[in-house]
């Protein structure tokens, strides 16, 4: 209240008019910053990194036929006893890990008990089974050092046994 009692003073409307100019401005923070939410919500996500060739993956596809299908089956499915490298079942024990890995592995204990193939090979035939499982090829060669997650560059889980891609 102003001087006397009587309505309010100048100092009150300063207050009373800055009250309501910020619940305004708040009230429009909150509203854009849904709006830049929804938007955000909205947009596609990134492309997956594309981090073999197609001619790697060709190359795979060759090798993988000579050296890997006969335990692993030739449309990469595995059995009861030899897992598989394609879709969800590869996806779900390969998917967090990365490509480096899948390398380092590959290379360290395929063909099961004798690796032996070079490097080239090795690389090839990753290329390879990330296009099985809907990894992209692209302009980048895959090597040794390449280490993405799985997971973020094999993206289709319907592509699991395909071969011929």
């Amino acid at each position: 209240m102003g001087e006397g009692g009587r309505g309010l003073g100048k100092g009150d409307m300063d207050s009373a008019a800055f009250r309501t100019f910020a619940q305004g401005a708040i009230a429009a923070a909150v509203v854009a910053w849904g709006a830049a939410l929804v938007a955000a919500g909205e947009q596609a996500p990134p492309p997956a990194a594309s981090v073999f060739t197609g001619k790697q993956a060709a190359a795979g596809k060759a090798a993988y036929a000579k050296h890997c299908a006969s335990c692993h089956i030739p449309d990469l499915s595995g059995n009861s006893e030899i897992p598989a490298l394609a879709g969800p079942a590869f996806k779900e024990m390969w998917g967090a890990r990365s490509t480096k890995e899948l390398f380092d592995y590959m290379s360290a204990a395929m063909p099961y008990g004798a690796p032996s193939l070079t490097v080239a090979e090795y690389t090839a035939i990753v290329g390879y089974v990330l296009q099985v499982n809907g990894a992209v090829a692209g302009e980048e060669e895959f090597t040794p050092s390449t280490a993405v997650p799985i997971g973020t560059v094999a993206k289709s889980a319907s592509a699991s046994a395909s071969p011929g891609r």
